[in-house]
């Protein structure tokens, strides 16, 4: 079982949303933000994997892999610049995959959702069809109570 907090919008209906680590938004991070309205977010990662494909052509790592050319200073240059692209690559497509969830909850609370409950389930929806339920009980409850 999962855990979801779920979401409702009064004209939009109700969301999901699995808590932890987003295997979609891990391994298709710019289509599964698009998917998901974070907009700004989509922006800025295709803008952060743009600069650092940027960095990686202007350094021009094809000519400098003949390092018969380059002294052995050069070649450790090279290799510790290379491997602080490497690193921020493997970041751009980390980071989704922890935050991705947590920034779709900002993301629907900024849109006017609100958090109605937390529940275990094995998929999103069988969370919104046990959240309904829970709801639909808890407003049986409430109508039962004798008013005073």
């Amino acid at each position: 079982m999962k855990t979801f907090n779920v979401y409702k919008h009064p004209t939009y209906g109700i969301e999901a949303v699995k808590v932890g680590f987003s295997w979609p938004a891990f391994l298709f991070s710019p289509i599964w933000m698009l998917v998901k309205k974070l907009w700004g977010l989509a922006g800025a990662w295709v803008a952060a994997c743009s600069g650092l494909t940027l960095a990686e052509k202007a350094i021009d790592f094809e000519d400098k892999l003949n390092l018969s050319d380059v002294s052995r200073a050069q070649a450790l240059v090279y290799l510790l610049v290379y491997l602080i692209l490497a690193a921020g690559y493997f970041f751009l497509w980390l980071v989704p995959g922890f935050k991705g969830n947590k920034w779709r909850e900002e993301n629907l609370t900024k849109r006017g959702y609100e958090q109605i409950t937390t529940v275990q389930a094995e998929t999103p929806d069988a969370a919104v069809a046990l959240a309904v339920k829970l709801s639909q009980q808890s407003a049986l409850a409430d109508a039962a109570r004798p008013r005073q």
